[in-house]
């Protein structure tokens, strides 16, 4: 019997528990799981605008061989191959796996935080579904919302406070949105959208205090904030694998492709894992992770983990996607050919860099299944066609094809046929159709969608029932 003990219970942490604790030779134990349990972050962006209750978020619980300890690691013995938590317990280990996550990073703003680092009253992080709920809660109806930072979340959270009636003002020292994500001309898109919903911008602006329900700037005026939303990026958690002599940089605990760490007993998935240079990681790529892991560990030990970036909005009419590096968007590496679309009025903007027939690189800011196609592409490492602008613009395959069948949830590949047929089986709400489908467990993005296809297939289900009704029995005909 494998002993593995999985530290952290995030979504990388609970999706490899999900899928180890199908094996029968695995004893999996998950160190440092919340009594409360696991909650699903690609719903936090709903959770912040929408009447979702906390029962409604939570991650489906585990097979009961799965073990949980709702305790904190506190150290990680290499050399007795043991977890140590603050409780006393000993958890020995086969296999160990680090999913500790990552924590958001503190601004020097004064006033934001109180003694101790809490955030001061009327100022969040929305870091979890909770923290969602929180906020949704505190506010006022249409009150004025400042947010720091220029991060995909913090795009995501203004994007989505000013389409649900708040006077939102985003404010960052940098000059762009996204800057490690988007190249100016997607950034600029995005910027647009923004705006166009009600999203004021101040850029190269500097917070020097948070008082009387507003944030003061180094210059101008001081922005109206009622409550104060913190976006200003995160860091792995590595003091772990720091303290137990792993290899450590700057963007995690740095892993090969088989997810393992300078101990071939310890693997790292997640944000505390270095699988790229972005320092940071996506929900659907550590859920990629976790899968991956799950086999290596299982069935397929000579699998690896291919890391490809792709990141993608949430919100209905944000639609944005950016895939691999965007330094290879800049037009200036050699053997790297571009294909670029830009309709400003539309908001509409793509930039692809190609090498052949492979996509290396893309931005696509307005163009919903654009950026589906590629992101399929782009995963999968498949070839584009030989007509570089059909995918921009929906043309079928060459032969006239017809477009596969519309997938709404990219990350775990579900169609709108699957939802419905999950649905006439029973799954009646969101949650129900995520833990029969899997979709919106991914990224998140697909959630609005599923909401809304839940909602009219409610309204379809009513209509038939009442229309039934109506229809005269034969003892009544009678």
């Amino acid at each position: 019997m494998r002993r593995v003990v999985i530290i952290g219970h995030g979504p990388a942490g609970h999706r490899l528990a999900e899928r180890l604790g199908t094996a029968e030779d695995t004893r999996v134990t998950v160190v440092g799981a919340r009594p409360e349990g696991p909650y699903d972050p690609g719903l936090g962006l709903a959770a912040l605008t929408t009447e979702l209750s906390l029962d409604l978020l939570a991650l489906p619980e585990h097979d009961q061989r799965v073990r949980t300890v709702a305790a904190r690691a506190v150290f990680l013995d290499r050399l007795h191959r043991v977890v140590l938590t603050e409780d006393g317990g000993r958890h020995p280990y086969d296999t160990v796996v680090l999913a500790t996550g990552a924590h958001r990073e503190h601004p020097d703003v004064p006033g934001a935080y109180e003694a101790g680092g809490r955030p001061a009253a009327g100022v969040w992080h929305v870091d979890s579904p909770r923290d969602c709920v929180g906020m949704r809660t505190a506010l006022t109806p249409g009150a004025a919302v400042a947010v720091f930072g220029a991060d995909l979340t913090a795009v995501e959270s203004a994007h989505a406070l000013a389409v649900h009636g708040h006077h939102v003002t985003l404010v960052h020292q940098d000059t762009r949105l996204m800057s490690g994500e988007l190249d100016p001309g997607a950034s600029a898109a995005v910027a647009r959208r923004l705006r166009e919903v009600g999203v004021e911008q101040h850029w190269g602006a500097v917070p020097v205090e948070l008082r009387s329900g507003q944030l003061v700037l180094r210059e101008g005026e001081p922005v109206p904030a009622e409550a104060l939303l913190l976006c200003t990026g995160t860091r792995p958690n590595t003091e772990l694998a720091l303290a137990a002599g792993l290899e450590v940089g700057d963007t995690g605990v740095r892993v090969d492709e088989r997810l393992r760490s300078s101990d071939p007993r310890v693997h790292a998935i997640g944000s505390c894992a270095a699988t790229s240079g972005t320092g940071w990681c996506t929900l659907s790529a550590a859920r990629r992770q976790a899968e991956t892991l799950a086999e290596i560990l299982t069935t397929s030990p000579e699998r690896r983990y291919r890391h490809t970036e792709i990141v993608r909005a949430r919100g209905d009419g944000l639609d944005l996607v950016a895939l691999g590096p965007v330094e290879l968007l800049a037009g200036n590496t050699a053997g790297v050919d571009h294909v670029a679309f830009n309709d400003p009025r539309r908001h509409r903007y793509a930039r692809l860099a190609l090498s052949g027939d492979r996509l290396l690189a893309a931005n696509l800011v307005g163009l919903r299944e654009a950026g589906a196609e590629l992101s399929r592409v782009h995963e999968a490492g498949s070839p584009v066609l030989s007509n570089r602008f059909a995918p921009l613009f929906g043309i079928a395959a060459a032969g006239g094809g017809a477009v596969s069948e519309a997938v709404v949830c990219h990350c775990n590949n579900v169609s709108e046929t699957a939802l419905r047929t999950a649905f006439r089986q029973g799954a009646r709400d969101v949650p129900a159709l995520a833990a029969a489908t899997r979709a919106t467990t991914g990224c998140g993005s697909c959630a609005d969608d599923v909401r809304r296809l839940c909602a009219a297939l409610q309204r379809d289900r009513i209509s038939e029932v009442t229309e039934d009704s109506d229809v005269p029995s034969e003892e009544d005909a009678a």
